[in-house]
C-alpha cells in the first residue's frame, strides 16, 4: 500500500466516508453520455433541486452570458448555457457543498481555495478551447478536482501542508509540485487521483491528474493518449498560481509574513509565466501575450462563478 493509499484510508476513517458525487450528478451524465435527452428531461431532473436550479438561472442571467432578455425558466437556462455547462456547474456546487461543511484545515481559507481552483478551471478550459481540444468539459472537471488532495492532505498531513502554504506565500522562487514532492513525498494532484478512483470517474480524468505535475516523464502510452490533457492542466496550474499569489500580493493580508520586494514580483512572474516547460509551451503553442490575455479575461467570469456558487 502507498503512502497515497494510506492518507486516503485514513482521511476516510476519520470522516466516517469518502465524500460521494450526488445522485443528481450521476443521473445528468447519464443522460448526457445516452445522447437521446431532451432539454425537458434534463430540467426534470434539475428542477428536483430548487436550490440548485436557482443558482442556474442566476448564473443564465449573469453578466457572464450578456443574454439580453431575461432568462426566467430552467429549460430556457438550459438552452443558452448549454447542458454540458450546467453540469460542470452543479459538480463545482456539489464539491464545495461537501467540503465546506467540514473544513478539513484550518490553515486553508476555503475561499481562496475555491477561486484558485476555478480560475484554474477556467484557464484549462480557455486553453482547451484555443487548441480545439475535442473535450473541453473533461479537461475543466479534471482541473475542477485537481486540488481536491490538498483538503484531504490538509486533514491528514497538517503540519506539511501549513508549511507547504507558508513557503508558498513567502516564496517565489518555489513552485508548488516541488514543495508538495519535498515535503510529502508525491503531490496533491496525485491524491486527487487516488479520490476519483473511489468516485470511478473516468481513467482519462484520473490519469491526466496523476501525472499532471510532470506530463513529459509519463509513461509512452499515456502521453499517447492524454498528453494534451497533461500539458494544459500543467500550464494553467501555474499560471493560476501566479493569478493567486498576484492577488494575495495586492491584498496584503498578514503583511509580516508576505513581504515582496519589486524584485520578488518580477521573480513572481518569471517563475508562473516562464517557468513552465519550454518543450509543454511549445506543444500548446502559446506565449507570455495569450497566456496574459487569458488571465485578464478569467478573472471577471471567475468572481461572477463564485458570487453566485459561493453567496455572501
Amino acid at each position: 500500500m502507498t503512502e497515497i493509499d494510506l492518507i486516503v484510508n485514513q482521511f476516510i476513517l476519520e470522516k466516517g466516508k469518502l465524500y460521494t458525487l450526488p445522485e443528481l450528478y450521476h443521473q445528468l451524465e447519464e443522460k448526457i453520455l445516452s445522447n437521446t435527452a431532451s432539454i425537458d428531461e434534463i430540467g426534470e431532473i434539475i428542477s428536483t433541486d430548487a436550490t440548485l436550479s436557482a443558482k442556474i438561472l442566476r448564473i443564465a442571467n449573469s453578466p457572464l452570458y450578456g443574454f439580453r432578455a431575461q432568462v426566467s425558466t430552467l429549460n430556457r437556462a438550459l438552452s443558452l448555457v448549454g447542458i454540458k455547462e450546467v453540469k460542470n456547474l452543479i459538480l463545482l456546487d456539489a464539491l464545495a457543498g461537501n467540503f465546506n461543511d467540514d473544513n478539513q484545515c484550518k490553515a486553508i481559507n476555503m475561499e481562496d481555495f475555491w477561486r484558485r481552483s476555478v480560475y484554474l478551471a477556467l484557464i484549462s478550459k480557455r486553453l482547451s478551447n484555443r487548441l480545439k481540444h475535442p473535450e473541453p468539459d473533461r479537461i475543466f472537471i479534471s482541473a475542477i478536482m485537481s486540488r481536491l488532495g490538498q483538503l484531504v492532505c490538509c486533514s491528514t498531513r497538517t503540519d506539511e501542508v501549513t508549511q507547504i502554504l507558508s513557503k508558498h506565500l513567502n516564496n517565489s522562487e518555489y513552485i508548488e509540485f516541488d514543495l508538495e514532492s519535498d515535503a510529502l513525498g508525491f503531490t496533491y494532484n496525485e491524491v486527487s487521483a487516488k479520490i476519483l478512483e473511489h468516485w470511478k470517474v473516468p481513467k482519462e480524468i484520473i490519469v491526466s491528474l496523476q501525472y499532471l505535475h510532470s506530463p513529459l516523464e509519463a509513461p509512452e502510452e499515456i502521453k499517447n493518449t492524454c498528453l494534451n490533457d497533461l500539458c494544459i492542466l500543467n500550464a494553467a496550474t501555474l499560471y493560476s498560481g501566479y493569478l493567486e499569489l498576484d492577488e494575495a500580493m495586492n491584498k496584503q493580508v498578514n503583511p509580516s509574513e508576505l513581504q515582496q520586494s519589486d524584485e520578488q514580483v518580477i521573480d513572481l512572474e518569471k517563475n508562473y509565466l516562464n517557468r513552465v516547460n519550454p518543450m509543454i509551451n511549445e506543444l500548446l503553442n502559446i506565449d507570455k501575450k495569450t497566456i496574459e490575455d487569458i488571465l485578464f479575461e478569467i478573472e471577471t467570469d471567475a468572481l461572477q462563478i463564485l458570487g453566485i456558487i459561493f453567496p455572501k
